[in-house]
């Protein structure tokens, strides 16, 4: 019998599921995932990656910089989907590092 975290955390992934079939992707789940993601979305007009956190659990820095580091394809997102109950997702973008490099880039010119 599975244990309550293990539970909680694949009922959040069946609704981060669900939330992304309403929104148009065809959604597969890696079941029991000890990767750096849950869920895979793909429609048409590109591919979503999604590590999904429920309850108390969150991120930690290794977790968001193998995220970050993910090898992704051209059109490709990476989220962190956490599930705060009645609140809802919060849902937060992966920048890939050169995303990253050019945020930094564009603060410290001042833009």
């Amino acid at each position: 019998m599975p244990n309550p975290r293990y539970r909680r955390g694949q009922a959040a992934e069946h609704r981060a599921r669900s939330a992304l079939e309403g929104r148009g992707y065809t959604v597969v789940r890696a079941a029991g995932s000890k990767g750096p993601v849950d869920l895979v979305g793909i429609r048409p007009d590109g591919v979503l990656l999604v590590q999904v956190k429920s309850g108390s659990a969150r991120a930690s820095a290794a977790e968001l910089a193998a995220l970050a580091l993910l090898p992704r394809p051209p059109g490709a997102a990476v989220e962190l989907w956490t599930w705060q109950g009645r609140a809802g997702w919060q849902v937060r973008h992966i920048p890939t590092p050169a995303e990253m490099a050019a945020k930094a880039e564009e603060k410290a010119k001042g833009v």
